[in-house]
C-alpha cells in the first residue's frame, strides 16, 4: 500500500503500534523498524499507558533520510539511493543531468553562478562525483556549448533537407536557425560570449563552420560558375548576417517578427545574386 511518511507518522501517535500494524498485516516490531529506517518519530513505549495529560508532546516529522522519498510502499523496504537520487544513472544519464543542472542554474541566476560546488548540491550528489564526469567547470561549459550547438546544427540540417532548391534551402535554414536562436539561444550566447568556453571551442568550431559551408560553397562554384574566392566571401557575408540576427533575437533586444522579416530580405536577396552571378558565368 502506498503512503507518506506523514500519514504513516499520524497513524502511529493516534493509536497503539500494534494496532496499526495488525491494519496493514505487520507485527508491532516490523512497523517500528520502517518506522525507524524512515526516520520517523515514534511514542515511547509507556506512551499509551499514561494518561493523555502526561504522555510525552509529538515532536515534529523531520525530513526524509537522503536518498529516500516521502512516499514509500509500506511493507516494501525502499533502497536507499546515493543523495539526492531515486535511480542509479549511467554515465552518460549523469553527464546529461549535471548538464541540465548547469543550464537551469546558468539561466536563472548567470553564468557565473555556474561551479562545480553548487552544481553538485543542486543534483545532489558530491563534488567528486562531478569531476568523474567532467573535469572541471571549463569541460562542463564546453560540453554544454557542444550539446546546444548539435541540436541547432540538427535542426538546421533536418528543415535543410526539406528544400527542393537552394533558394529555400537558405530560407529554411535561416528560418529555422532564428527560431532556434529564440527558444534556446539565449544560453548558448551567455555560454559563447565566455573567453574560456570560446577558447576551449575555437578548434572545432572552425572545422565546424567549414563544414557547413562546404556544400553551399560546391554548389556556387559548381562547374566553374562562380569562383571560389567570390562564393567564400558571399557565404561569409550572409553568415554573419544571420549570427547577428540570431544574436539580437537570443537577447531578446528586438521584436522576433521584426528581426526575422529584415534578415531574410538580406538574406534571400543576397541568395538571389549568387544565383544571378553564377548563371552569368555560363
Amino acid at each position: 500500500m502506498q503512503m507518506t511518511r506523514t500519514e504513516l507518522f499520524d497513524l502511529i501517535w493516534s493509536a497503539p503500534m500494534g494496532a496499526v500494524a495488525a491494519r496493514y498485516g505487520l507485527t508491532g516490531n516490523g512497523l517500528a523498524k520502517i518506522c525507524d529506517r524512515l526516520d520517523i518519530p515514534r511514542p515511547p513505549r509507556s506512551h499509551w499507558t499514561r494518561s493523555a495529560s502526561t504522555r510525552d508532546p509529538r515532536p515534529k516529522l523531520p525530513p526524509a533520510p537522503i536518498g529516500l522519498s516521502e512516499t514509500f510502499a509500506l511493507g516494501q523496504r525502499q533502497t536507499r539511493q546515493s543523495p539526492g537520487t531515486r535511480t542509479r544513472m549511467s554515465a552518460e544519464e549523469r553527464r546529461q543531468h549535471l548538464m541540465d543542472t548547469a543550464s537551469q542554474l546558468a539561466l536563472k541566476e548567470g553564468l557565473s553562478a555556474v561551479t562545480i560546488r553548487e552544481v553538485a548540491r543542486l543534483a545532489g550528489i558530491s563534488e567528486t562525483q562531478v569531476h568523474n564526469c567532467f573535469g572541471g567547470r571549463t569541460e562542463l561549459l564546453a560540453a554544454l556549448a557542444r550539446r546546444e550547438i548539435a541540436t541547432q546544427e540538427s535542426q538546421r540540417r533536418r528543415r535543410i533537407a526539406r528544400g527542393t532548391n537552394h533558394q529555400t534551402r537558405v530560407m529554411l535554414s535561416t528560418i529555422g536557425y532564428l527560431h532556434e536562436a529564440a527558444r534556446r539561444g539565449p544560453l548558448l550566447q551567455m555560454l559563447l560570449r565566455t573567453s574560456e568556453v570560446r577558447d576551449a571551442l575555437k578548434p572545432e568550431r572552425a572545422v565546424q563552420s567549414d563544414a557547413a559551408r562546404a556544400p553551399i560553397l560546391q554548389q556556387l562554384v559548381g562547374q566553374g560558375k562562380m569562383d571560389l574566392q567570390s562564393a567564400r566571401a558571399s557565404t561569409a557575408a550572409l553568415t554573419a548576417v544571420s549570427l547577428k540576427a540570431g544574436g539580437i533575437v537570443a537577447s531578446r533586444r528586438a521584436p522576433f517578427a521584426m528581426v526575422e522579416e529584415i534578415c531574410l530580405t538580406v538574406v534571400m536577396a543576397g541568395a538571389a545574386s549568387d544565383e544571378s552571378l553564377a548563371a552569368g558565368a555560363d
